[in-house]
């Protein structure tokens, strides 16, 4: 284990080239973290903040911190003051994090700082900063910014750790590990994460150092991370640090007694403390006196009051806060929701500014050549001309590059655009999707592939916890214009997880835009939207219609509107609302219907979040009748909301109840079991029977 200061403040190895000013200014700022974090904990016992997570006993985290350049990224989890002390985080920054102030300029300015916000999702942070690096080396001119990410023991047990740590050693990233060691995750101790020697040695079947530092040795830290940056700028790859260390207090203030630890433990890990061996060791120098300390204790004590008295006279933020931060603009069936419960709780309504609303443009008319094209081509003509106009485009997954993907969406982009931009990646969707995060965050566009929707649930974490929220946690300062492709639905005969139709999932998770287009034309159009998006989308890409349909498609580039429905089939008697490929079924049970004298309208909503609402209610309007039809399962899926979206607003337009078409609440079913999942005309047909009977 690397130590250069022993608990006693004697060196014990070749101190690193600081000078006493240097020295000095580092135990301030360690002296500064541990009162702090007094402080923070006797804020939150007098009920004045939620919760709060010490630091005590892992100060000596300072070092690394203070090793980073100011140009170097900190991508944190929450038990990091120290790290934010160092970077010269002010006091109000800190202290209304956690008093539970929203971001904003005066709270926490990510870009000032570079340092990202509060993860709790327990190592899910760590592919960011993966992605993040391969962004800024990716950049016109390149750069050498480290990203240093900072996590637990705990989280070296999460599918995050792995992914990531296999991303960076593929990619050799400038990336710097530093996992906190300090012997135990809430209440489970290490031995009961790992049976490796060491969380060092982890770095090894990875293909980079792991290094392990004395946790409590402050210039040690910075000895050890000065190496793992020169390294990581050097274009030398990514490094391992484990802080071995020990936190004296519990895993949070809300976490009681800790009861899986002894006194004897504490009281020798008390002997190592940072504070006292930094303390020591400069008094040894003749730099340091207890009158100093006693200065800076009372200096803290009246700012920290000072900040925490401002902080809690400022005005708390209102109901419109989270709709007006969630999206670029923000789309009109939020404002309505937003005005919906202002109305019921008898609160003035917002008046959102007009250049915040999210206008849904017109249909394009779009002139000039055509050609016949399958759904494959039609993906691959938008996505190679986007690539070719905007050089911060990316596109990673399996088998994106050589082969051009399963379905050969990317056929050819590897050889025209290179490796570096279309990316054959491990076979991991949490690291993809995890690392796109990353690099949207530095400045790229990712264009993220599933190779099915199916396999895209153990990224779910990241698109729900990251992809849709970055925007919404850093008030538009981070965002993520991400597009993750998802190849979706029934028709092709597959094995389980194959033919999946989850977009109920997503629709549900705010942030996100929602995507499912029934043919070439639509595709192309939208995927061209989608590539300027400054939103992140889910796009559904039906397998059935890859190569099963053809449309005279628009050469040139021209985008359809999110948010805007398309009328396949005019009618008077039923309106029918569908995505994907139930909508080709149900023209094709309109036509047969309409021997029978039933005049069905049919409606593709192309954009699932945010949908058109006002097409829909004015085709109910007309018809009277509802039928709403979908591969995803009954109950939960989207044509609940539809249906319960016309009952609130235009249940007087309806003769008789709506009628959902949709797949039974079981799995999609594969091979033989296929046919059962499947939404054909003959049932789309019954469900219009059943509405025309009421």
């Amino acid at each position: 284990m690397r130590q250069i200061l022993d608990p006693n403040g004697e060196l014990v190895d070749v101190a690193p080239n600081l000078s006493e000013d240097q020295l000095v200014g580092m135990f301030r700022k360690l002296l500064t973290t541990r009162i702090v974090d007094t402080k923070l904990l006797n804020l939150q016992r007098q009920g004045r903040m939620p919760a709060y997570y010490q630091v005590s006993g892992q100060e000596a985290h300072v070092g690394a911190a203070l090793a980073l350049r100011t140009t170097d990224w900190i991508f944190t989890a929450y038990r990091e003051l120290g790290l934010w002390i160092a970077r010269d985080m002010e006091l109000e920054s800190a202290v209304g994090f956690w008093l539970g102030i929203p971001d904003d300029d005066e709270i926490w300015d990510v870009n000032k700082y570079r340092i990202t916000r509060l993860n709790a999702t327990i190592g899910t942070h760590l592919p960011h900063a993966v992605g993040f690096g391969y962004a800024n080396r990716l950049q016109p001119g390149g750069d050498d910014t480290v990203s240093m990410v900072v996590f637990g023991d705990g989280a070296t047990s999460e599918s995050d750790f792995h992914a990531a740590m296999n991303f960076a050693g593929v990619w050799k990233t400038p990336t710097i590990f530093l996992c906190q060691n300090n012997q135990v995750a809430q209440s489970t101790t290490l031995d009961k994460q790992t049976a490796a020697e060491t969380l060092a040695k982890k770095a090894d079947a990875y293909g980079f150092p792991g290094v392990r530092v004395d946790g409590m040795d402050p210039l040690a830290m910075y000895e050890v991370t000065s190496e793992a940056v020169a390294r990581a700028a050097a274009g030398d790859g990514p490094t391992l640090i484990e802080m071995h260390t020990y936190r004296y207090a519990p895993h949070s203030t809300y976490d009681g007694t800790p009861v899986y630890r002894t006194d004897e433990e504490e009281a020798e890990w008390r002997t190592k403390d940072p504070i006292i061996r930094m303390r020591t060791f400069l008094e040894h120098k003749g730099l340091w006196a207890a009158e100093q300390e006693e200065q800076i204790e009372t200096e803290l004590t009246a700012a920290l009051e000072a900040a925490v008295s401002e902080l809690e006279a400022r005005p708390g933020v209102s109901r419109d806060y989270s709709p007006r931060h969630l999206y670029d603009r923000t789309p009109q069936m939020l404002i309505d929701q937003l005005h919906r419960e202002q109305d019921d709780l008898g609160e003035p309504r917002t008046d959102v500014p007009e250049d915040e609303i999210w206008q849904i443009d017109p249909e394009p008319q779009p002139d000039g050549d055509r050609k016949s094209v399958d759904l494959t081509e039609a993906l691959n003509m938008a996505l190679t001309s986007g690539f070719t106009r905007d050089e911060s485009l990316v596109v990673l997954g399996e088998d994106v590059g050589l082969e051009g993907g399963v379905f050969r969406i990317t056929e050819g982009m590897h050889e025209t655009f290179g490796p570096d931009r279309v990316i054959d990646t491990p076979l991991c969707e949490t690291g993809i999707v995890g690392t796109a995060v990353g690099m949207a965050m530095a400045g790229l566009r990712p264009v993220a592939e599933m190779e099915f929707a199916g396999f895209a649930y153990p990224a779910f974490d990241q698109i729900i916890g990251h992809v849709g929220r970055i925007r919404w946690r850093y008030r538009g300062h981070m965002t993520t214009p991400i597009v993750v492709r998802l190849p979706v639905g029934t028709g092709i005969g597959a094995y389980e997880f194959h033919t999946d139709s989850p977009e109920s999932y997503f629709v549900h998770s705010p942030g996100l835009v929602v995507v499912y287009p029934s043919g070439p034309y639509d595709a192309k159009g939208l995927m061209e939207t989608a590539l300027h998006s400054p939103d992140p989308v889910i796009f559904m890409e039906p397998i059935v219609l890859y190569r099963g349909l053809h449309e005279d498609v628009p050469i040139d580039d021209y985008s359809i509107p999110f948010g805007r429905a398309a009328i396949r089939t005019e009618g008077t008697d039923v309106t029918v609302v569908t995505w994907g490929p139930p909508v080709h079924e149900a023209v094709k049970a309109a036509q047969a219907l309409s021997t029978d004298g039933v005049s069905a309208e049919v409606i593709d909503l192309r954009t699932l979040y945010p949908w058109d609402i006002d097409t829909v209610l004015a085709s109910v309007e007309k018809t009277g009748r509802l039928v709403v039809v979908h591969e995803d399962h009954q109950t939960g899926g989207f044509g609940a909301e539809i249906a319960a979206t016309v009952a609130e607003r235009g249940a007087y337009f309806l003769e008789t109840p709506p009628v959902r078409v949709a797949h039974m609440d079981v799995f999609w079913g594969p091979t033989q079991l296929e046919p059962y999942s499947a939404i054909t005309p003959e049932r789309i047909a019954a469900g219009v029977r059943r509405a025309m009977r009421g």
